[in-house]
């Protein structure tokens, strides 16, 4: 087997793996993210760390648009409030791209609530896989 053969059966065997993670998507599986108001991320749970195959330091105070591309140009609060157009989308279950450490990329849903933590403002942002792997928004 050649050396391409053999990254190819690799990736092959992760995708797979990822697929089996998104068609089996539970609450545990759901990464929870705190933003800040610019979109900075102050926390997630563990299931982040699964899903996008980053350890918990190496999200926190990083923008969200490294997970999820579509969101760099995008500004996530207006007026103290989340962007209306984004909140819209969500709920009208716009799939979003996200992408792992290792560059794969999958379809997900969004969902974002406003937190006010003693005015200092920000978003919590859940991040539910979708089986439509294929069906990323652009």
């Amino acid at each position: 087997m050649s050396a391409y053969q053999a990254q190819s059966v690799v990736a092959n065997a992760a995708i797979v793996v990822r697929r089996s993670l998104i068609a089996t998507c539970t609450v545990e599986n759901m990464a929870a993210l705190a933003l800040d108001d610019r979109g900075m991320i102050r926390d997630c749970n563990r299931a982040s760390e699964v899903l996008f195959e980053y350890r918990r330091r190496e999200l926190i105070w990083r923008h969200v648009s490294m997970l999820l591309p579509q969101l760099a140009e995008l500004e996530l609060m207006q007026n103290g409030q989340p962007n209306p157009r984004l909140r819209f989308l969500c709920r009208a279950g716009y799939r979003y791209q996200a992408v792992t450490q290792n560059g794969l990329r999958f379809a997900s849903k969004l969902f974002f609530n406003h937190l006010d933590n003693a005015g200092q403002g920000g978003l919590s942002l859940i991040v539910r896989p979708t089986e439509e792997v294929s069906n990323c928004g652009e």
